[in-house]
């Protein structure tokens, strides 16, 4: 059974993106904005003293590169294989715990 949203190009555009962006900012380290949970802010910089979490800003940046990819891939006709999808999240999972190793062995 096939779902309207497998055909469309944009929502594989959008997966696309988000996957690749989200292994490329975790893989490569790249700047993120920084969310600050005692203070409940955002930036791009580090507060002295401050615990920040950089996943949030790892999220944005997948969020925000979907919906470029999806529109991208919004205006292609053609069915992309999904199949693409899958082989290029399963390389990202393993490059993520791979990279992620050391949180995987505590206990």
């Amino acid at each position: 059974m096939s779902h309207a949203w497998e055909k469309s190009a944009a929502v594989w555009g959008g997966v696309v993106a988000a996957i690749v962006t989200y292994s490329a900012a975790v893989l490569l380290n790249l700047p993120a904005y920084l969310f600050f949970p005692r203070l409940l802010r955002w930036s791009m910089t580090p507060i002295p003293g401050e615990p920040a979490m950089r996943w949030y800003g790892w999220l944005v940046d997948a969020l925000l590169a979907s919906v470029v990819g999806a529109a991208i891939g919004r205006p292609f006709r053609g069915r992309p294989s999904w199949h693409i999808v899958w082989v290029l999240a399963a390389m990202a999972l393993v490059l993520l715990v791979g990279h992620e190793w050391q949180w995987f062995r505590r206990g």
